[in-house]
């Protein structure tokens, strides 16, 4: 991707603030609190609700791949590691692997301060911090990096320039980078497909890649500093055709697609009350169609960069 990118507008527009906190941190739009940091794209909300949700998909994506990691790092972790979160959330992952590897000290980033600071196991560390202004720790400081569903956050020319590089930066000669992304649903019926159409098409005006869950290996290897990146995948289901997973993945899409409203109704320039009815009709197009999507990991071993 080219220099063009820095044309792109942002969808998701600036409103009035509630305060002069708010204005430091958080923009109001629907009803729903939102990030307020410029070079962010970022279009989801980091309210209650939302922290719920990513509560919902962190035991999802779990409960699907059997593993909060693919990585072969389980002796590593066991016997006492460094290991970073990127875009921890509420810190769930975090929290939860920090509690099963109690030898392992953990630090979890985000740019939304919505992960806990005071009840929390004692080898977990939280520090508000974007990555596009640089991760705040020195070079090879990590074992292990983990990084999931990160994608609507950056633009392709921020994970070619930025992203990948940053990460990589921060972690040792040995260590391993983990990166877990999702793609847009699949086995659409027609209301949700013409959602997700609008969805993509405004995530490319935007420089945003909706595919890119597909290309980062690709990315990891353009650094030279990795060989032999695995790549696994699963399919996550949507809908009650799949049972009890398929519900709590409908319940997921659902909630994301509630999140994504103020942005992508305006986009779309409906209404709010449109935009739910065609929600409530895509509910009913889950079972219908076996909707699904796709969860990919990618991971590999640092090492040094070819020089040849």
């Amino acid at each position: 991707m080219g220099s063009q990118h820095s044309k792109h507008e942002k969808i998701l527009p600036t409103i009035e603030l509630l305060d002069n906190e708010a204005h430091e941190q958080f923009r109001y739009l629907l009803g729903r609190r939102f990030h307020n940091v410029s070079d962010i794209i970022y279009d989801l909300p980091n309210d209650e609700d939302e922290v719920d949700r990513l509560h919902l998909e962190h035991f999802l994506t779990r409960d699907v791949w059997k593993s909060n990691f693919s990585s072969p790092i389980t002796p590593q972790l066991e016997a006492g590691c460094k290991v970073l979160d990127v875009g921890c959330g509420p810190g769930t992952w975090t929290i939860e692997m920090a509690m099963n590897y109690d030898k392992t000290s953990f630090v979890g980033i985000d740019i939304s301060p919505i992960f806990p600071m005071e009840i929390k196991p004692s080898n977990v560390n939280f520090k508000e911090a974007n990555i596009l202004d640089g991760i705040p720790y020195p070079d090879e400081s990590f074992d292990f990096v983990h990084m999931r569903y990160m994608f609507p956050s950056f633009t392709q020319m921020q994970w070619e320039e930025i992203v990948i590089n940053e990460i990589v930066r921060v972690i040792k000669i040995g260590g391993w980078l983990e990166l877990c992304e999702y793609e847009l649903c699949q086995n659409c019926g027609p209301v949700l497909e013409s959602l997700l159409s609008a969805r993509r098409e405004m995530l490319i005006k935007e420089g945003r890649n909706p595919e890119v869950a597909r290309i980062l290996g690709e990315l990891m290897e353009n650094t030279q500093h990795f060989d032999d990146v695995c790549h696994k995948t699963k399919e996550i289901p949507i809908g009650q055709w799949a049972g009890k997973i398929g519900e709590v993945g409908r319940d997921n899409i659902v909630t994301r697609m509630i999140g994504i409203k103020p942005a992508l109704s305006l986009f779309m320039n409906i209404t709010s009350k449109q935009y739910d009815e065609m929600m409530q009709k895509s509910i009913k197009e889950f079972n219908e169609y076996k909707t699904f999507f796709v969860t990919s990991r990618w991971y590999a071993k640092k090492k040094v960069k070819n020089t040849t």
